[in-house]
């Protein structure tokens, strides 16, 4: 008798469990998507390349300084609000969910104004040779 019902608590615990994956598996799984940031054609990517991506911060208030890269840089805007100073007294907002390239030895000043830490992410294309 005790086998009897051993054997029918495992055939109903078995069908109860193919239920819930045959179910699990009837639905449909989220597609992965993209959205494009940025979209560049460039002749300035040197042969080899060194690539390197840092996570950059500024707290409120912090700049990098005048400088320029030897290669081009791509750059992502993660957290906070940043304004970037340009040649000729150009100057431009960068805002979370952004993308720039930054073209090579371009000097710029990058600085925090706002009263949140900011974060991005840059992507550096130098020439490893």
């Amino acid at each position: 008798m005790r086998r009897h019902v051993f054997v029918g608590l495992s055939v109903l615990i078995a069908f109860a469990s193919g239920m819930v994956v045959g179910h699990a598996r009837s639905q449909t799984k989220p597609g992965m998507s993209a959205e494009v940031m940025l979209n560049v054609a460039t002749g300035e990517i040197p042969k080899p390349t060194r690539v390197h991506a840092n996570l950059d911060h500024w707290p409120p208030g912090a700049e990098t300084g005048w400088h320029s890269h030897l290669g081009p840089t791509v750059f992502v805007m993660l957290d906070g609000e940043l304004e970037e100073l340009l040649e000729r007294g150009q100057t431009r907002k960068l805002k979370v969910g952004q993308a720039f390239w930054h073209p090579s030895r371009r000097a710029h000043n990058v600085r925090n104004v706002g009263e949140r830490p900011a974060r991005a992410l840059a992507v550096h294309l130098d020439s490893a040779s």
